[in-house]
């Protein structure tokens, strides 16, 4: 019968063999039986070990004894688990013969498994590069693997532009918007055009549109959600990003009855908007930071004279823009003072 490992411990120091009476005891760990020294007597077995498991944050290229007793974590985007094991060459084994079983284990794996495991692996590297959240990661994992199943747009395309529209998608989801331009940074293989129209097809036949967790594009892709990002790059403060997130949703409202109002801007880039709006902070003399416009244009990725461009329109409606943010920074007054377009 199973004994408690505390308990088949406390016999190992108090009690005695039945056979031999004597009290040395000795464990064996891999049966989890405790045997008398003296006699071989086995006075208790299937002891189970309750203590916790060890963690270890040794390096791995040093050769130290690692004292973990479990794997990696399961992975359920796999059909194994992502249990299986590999096989590898070592020291003391023949190259040919590790090479032939090799080649045999290719043959006998799960083939979308091996094509899943190399696209998490990119995708994992593109992620980690850009430094995005490990939920951005995992989301764009398990579209990979839905649209690895059901998607036509995928089949005989780039992999780097699958992998970078993935990536778009997820972050856009999961609400870290990313640009085609600052992904294109970390996917040099792929053009904005390839991922914009991998983007598309993937989201047309996984059918994410009718699914009620798919974050419009309205919701998804509005300048507040660079604006963070932006500012923090041009070292504005918390306060100027209160003003200009504030100033963001007076001039493209998300809800409420002002959300359809036509504006000039109204169907521009939100990263253009996002950039105009830093351009208008920057012209306020309330602002901690008055960056030049082209240090704006290259954090945004902007041109200067698209920038200039939605000042241009913006700036007859200032007025109601700032007195609609309810900021102390700027209000209705403040409109007159601002430059002329240019």
């Amino acid at each position: 019968m199973a004994q408690n490992y505390n308990a088949a411990l406390r016999m190992k120091f108090e009690q005695k063999c039945p056979e031999c009476g004597e009290s040395d005891f000795v464990e064996d760990h891999s049966s989890g039986d405790l045997i008398c020294r003296s006699c071989g007597m086995v006075v208790e077995g299937h002891v189970i070990d309750e203590r916790s498991e060890w963690r270890t944050f040794a390096e791995k290229d040093k050769d130290t004894a690692d004292p973990t007793r479990v794997g990696g974590p399961v992975n359920p985007l796999l059909s194994d688990g992502g249990l299986s094991t590999m096989i590898t060459g070592g020291k003391g084994v023949d190259r040919g013969l590790a090479n032939n079983l090799q080649r045999v284990q290719a043959r006998t794996e799960v083939g979308g498994d091996r094509t899943l495991l190399v696209a998490f692996r990119e995708i994992g590297k593109i992620c980690a590069a850009m430094k995005l959240h490990d939920v951005v990661k995992h989301q764009a994992n398990e579209y990979y693997k839905e649209a690895h199943e059901k998607s036509r747009a995928i089949r005989g395309k780039s992999q780097a532009a699958v992998y970078a529209a993935i990536i778009f998608l997820a972050c856009r989801q999961q609400g870290y918007p990313r640009t085609f331009k600052e992904i294109c940074a970390f996917v040099p293989q792929a053009s904005k055009k390839d991922i914009g129209k991998m983007y598309k097809g993937i989201v047309a036949d996984l059918r994410l549109k009718e699914q009620g967790a798919f974050r419009s594009e309205v919701v998804s892709n509005h300048p507040e959600n660079y604006l963070r990002r932006f500012m923090s790059a041009l070292r504005f403060g918390n306060a100027d990003m209160r003003f200009a997130i504030a100033f963001a949703n007076a001039a493209l409202p998300q809800e409420g009855p002002d959300a359809n109002r036509h504006t000039p801007w109204h169907g521009k880039s939100p990263v253009s908007i996002a950039g105009a709006v830093i351009y208008i902070l920057s012209l306020l003399p309330a602002a901690s930071q008055h960056p030049p416009l082209d240090s704006i244009s290259a954090v945004c990725g902007v041109a200067e004279a698209t920038i200039k461009a939605i000042y241009k329109e913006m700036h007859p409606h200032l007025g109601r823009l700032f007195q609609s943010t309810d900021n102390p920074m700027a209000g209705a007054q403040d409109a007159a003072k601002m430059p002329p377009p240019g």
